[in-house]
């Protein structure tokens, strides 16, 4: 009988948790990703845990209300729901991320039975999400991403002269729209000032 419970026990711990991603293809370039605001979350952090582990891939995230801005290319919806034993955790989280009206990625996390006896369902939101993010976006890197990012135009006897002006301009502008993060807009304006 002894047996028996702890096999039982074992195997409800193990088998709790469901996950299931469909992975973001690498062939897209992605650098930035809106992340649509859904007020219907209640899940404390959910959001944080998204944009923190799209930018350890070195994607770039924007919260946004309502309408999508019109720079965003890359569109993430998400849903979160809780559950309660004792305390609240999270059961279910679902995300979603659009090129314009085309789904080209998801993850789902999903507690089977609510969690049962695991005592891992009531870990915190990261130590949930952060492997789900990280298996979506498998094929990204800080590095791949910064390759593929927008350059500020540079002076070359080949192209077109740009002003130091033009070139702040147009950095203020990424930085704006979230194209780049803070450290990199003071990084490249520190480079052009020096120049």
């Amino acid at each position: 009988m002894k047996y028996l419970f702890t096999t039982v026990l074992i195997f409800s711990v193990i088998a709790c948790t469901s996950v299931q991603v469909q992975e973001l293809d690498a062939n897209y370039q992605v650098y930035h990703v809106c992340i649509e605001k859904n007020p219907a979350v209640t899940v404390q952090g959910f959001e944080k845990v998204i944009e923190e582990g799209f930018e350890r891939h070195g994607i770039t995230t924007e919260i946004y209300n309502g309408n999508k801005p019109s720079h965003c290319e890359y569109r993430l919806t998400y849903t979160a729901l809780r559950s309660w034993d004792f305390v609240t955790y999270l059961s279910h989280a679902e995300l979603d991320l659009y090129k314009n009206n085309k789904k080209i990625a998801y993850a789902e996390y999903h507690l089977n039975g609510k969690g049962g006896f695991a005592l891992n369902k009531w870990a915190g939101v990261d130590s949930k999400m952060d492997p789900v993010i990280n298996q979506l976006l498998s094929g990204y890197s800080s590095e791949m991403v910064d390759a593929h990012r927008k350059t500020i135009p540079s002076n070359d006897t080949h192209k077109q002269a740009i002003s130091d002006t033009e070139k702040l301009k147009i950095l203020k502008e990424w930085f704006d729209q979230g194209l780049i993060s803070e450290q990199e807009y003071k990084h490249e304006k520190q480079k052009i000032m020096s120049q």
